[in-house]
């Protein structure tokens, strides 16, 4: 299948007010802090121990593994990140660091190709023994992503090399020729970082072995049940071993899977190497299970903030409609997994619904999942939190009320790193005869003689300007959905261009031509279909791609007794204190229950008094300590 490619990192450039501050955010303190992190100098955060079980496995230094039989991946991912800033921005110190690490990772390297600091200090006859809890095949695949994108980033093939050995490595164990496992990972990633390796070295042994773990996935007898039988069987989570297959969706093969189940992070992720695997080996009945998937997921399971998995217990999607705003789980990474699925959907279809999505998660899940200083991060996103009641709950026991400097597993932070400095993988797409926008960030992009200039404040603001160069191609400008495109010429000449599939195609010999667009940022509240329950008769304020949401710091307490009122206008306000300048708020006005006395029944109504209400974006709640927060607010009709 054709496919539309993105635009390689370093000739994409993402800045502008809004960006620019997450873009330095990442580079000055977030690099620079889980580096420190993953070296234990940050004395009042979770302990990392990734760096010193390196070094214990490298024969260096001695001791006890510590942490999560992942824990290899945090560095390799914080690497990822590295290599995507380095690629946009060359910066020989971070160079330096990232070669010091890499060569710790060589040095732990066992001589048949394999790296795993868990297994190897703590129980080298174990390699491969637990597929489903131990995690080795999902660390090398964060390796291989970390290699793949060094490698373009700088041209050294030292973390290449090693990843290359150790994929050399999986394709002589695993496999269903004799004497092989013919098993396959608990958590997947391996699966499309082998995809990647595969598309830098076009080497089809890669390709084939990432077929093979997405084929045998879910086969009769299940894997999982046989290896659980065996004798010595070392259960490192004790809790997923009951679980059933749905859990790592294991219970049907990938291209017979009609419906998101099991544990969120692992879906998304699996779903992003069938869409590779679809489009490089022309497999229309795996793209049909990515069809339905998809739809499954948006149209059922999925929280107005591109959050998915509802539930805590096994961090997993549930039935459809269920997407309670207070218990929610909605990991960083989900989200950061669903931006990776949707950006495969859309080069593969050209379909401009997927980036709208891809643009959902990003700009409300995904950023909510780091302050405003860099240092401090949400795993789980709720839409709804009462501070005071979550030490006293158990079922509240995953919601945090405030960003967390560091977690005991700790794969959201560095995966949010990654996607941030990565962004201009997702902005932009090409063909041989077209360029693709699919998110309005301010910058440029590069591909051939071919030229984008962008100039704006968007999503805060509702206008774009763009310069475009290079010849005859047509140009696809997505359409957003909750953005839609109002008004659009060229060289101040007014134009009517057809719509193709959510973008707006211009097709042009351009020389250096100026497209301004006007964007729809009208306000809306925003309703949920009847089967999510708890929120009839409520409704979520949005502003183009942004969701909003009240907070105690501007409202008070008791954010519950709220109600917007319909017939108000909603304005755009200056953002209250502690809240980025470049940011827009929004008031409106509104009505609060007030009750006298403090008694927990009584028959006195409650007064229904007019007030005004402060909106902020979703993705910069609690950054000024700990608040309630609303996402849905009932609303008093007309």
């Amino acid at each position: 299948m054709d496919k539309i490619k993105p635009l390689p990192l370093k000739d994409v450039e993402i800045s502008g007010s809004f960006w620019d501050r997450y873009i330095a955010l990442m580079r000055e303190k977030v690099i620079p802090y889980q580096w420190e992190i993953l070296g234990d100098r940050v004395l009042d955060a979770a302990k990392s121990h990734c760096l010193k079980n390196f070094e214990i496995a490298a024969g260096k230094s001695q001791g006890e593994f510590y942490g999560m039989v992942f824990q290899d991946s945090d560095l390799y991912k914080w690497l990822e990140c590295v290599a995507y800033s380095l690629e946009t921005k060359p910066d020989p110190k971070l160079e330096a660091l990232a070669d010091d690490a890499i060569s710790l990772i060589g040095a732990a390297q066992r001589p048949d190709g394999y790296i795993n600091t868990y297994y190897t200090i703590k129980e080298p006859e174990g390699r491969w023994t637990n597929l489903q809890q131990g995690h080795e095949l999902y660390c090398a695949g964060h390796l291989i992503e970390a290699a793949v994108a060094y490698y373009s980033a700088t041209g050294k093939r030292t973390l290449l090399d090693i990843a290359l050995r150790f994929a050399d490595c999986i394709d002589n164990v695993f496999g269903l020729e004799d004497g092989k496992i013919n098993g396959y990972p608990g958590h997947q990633e391996v699966e499309l970082a082998l995809y990647k390796l595969f598309e830098t070295t076009r080497d089809r042994r890669y390709l084939s072995l990432a077929a093979y773990f997405t084929n045998q996935r879910g086969k009769a007898p299940n894997y999982f049940d046989a290896e659980q039988e065996k004798i010595g069987y070392n259960e490192i989570f004790p809790h997923i071993t009951p679980l059933d297959r749905t859990y790592s969706q294991s219970h049907l093969p990938p291209v017979k899977q009609r419906s998101a189940i099991g544990h969120a992070v692992r879906a998304v992720y699996m779903y992003s190497a069938m869409a590779d695997l679809a489009a490089e080996l022309n497999d229309t009945a795996l793209l049909a299970a990515c069809d339905a998937l998809y739809e499954d997921i948006t149209t059922k399971k999925m929280y107005i903030t591109g959050a998915i998995g509802s539930a805590a217990f096994a961090e997993r999607f549930t039935s459809p409609y269920d997407l309670p705003n207070d218990l929610i789980y909605g990991e960083t990474c989900a989200s950061v997994g669903l931006m990776m699925f949707c950006r495969r959907m859309n080069a593969l279809y050209g379909d401009a619904r997927y980036a709208d999505v891809m643009e959902r998660a990003l700009y409300n899940t995904v950023l909510a999942g780091i302050s405003l200083s860099g240092t401090e991060f949400f795993y789980v996103n709720p839409l709804e939190t009462e501070p005071r009641k979550i030490p006293h709950n158990p079922n509240y026991e995953h919601i945090k009320p405030v960003r967390q400097k560091w977690f005991d597993c700790a794969c959201c932070p560095s995966n949010l790193a990654r996607t941030v400095m990565g962004l201009g993988g997702y902005a932009y797409g090409k063909t041989k005869d077209a360029l693709y926008v699919n998110l309005y960030c301010e910058g440029s992009a590069r591909d051939g003689s071919r030229g984008i200039n962008i100039y704006t404040q968007y999503p805060f603001e509702n206008t774009a300007t763009l310069i475009i160069s290079g010849g005859k191609f047509d140009l696809y400008l997505r359409n957003p959905e909750t953005a839609p495109i109002q008004t659009i010429s060229i060289n101040n000449e007014p134009v009517s261009p057809r719509e193709e599939k959510g973008y707006i195609v211009l097709e042009r010999e351009w020389q250096g031509d100026t497209i301004f667009i006007r964007f729809d940022m009208q306000p809306k509240l925003i309703y949920c279909a009847n089967e999510v329950q708890h929120n009839i008769g409520k409704a979520a304020v949005t502003r183009g791609p942004i969701v909003y949401c009240i907070e105690q710091a501007d409202n008070g307490t008791l954010l519950g007794s709220y109600l917007l009122d319909e017939n108000a206008p909603i304005t755009v306000a200056k953002p209250p204190d502690g809240i980025p300048a470049e940011a827009v708020a929004l008031e409106s006005s509104a009505f609060k229950y007030e009750q006298a006395g403090t008694e927990l029944y009584t028959s006195a109504k409650p007064a229904l008094k007019p007030c005004g209400i402060t909106l902020i974006p979703y993705f910069l709640w609690a950054n000024r300590g700990e608040n309630e927060m609303r996402v849905f607010i009932p609303v008093k009709p007309k």
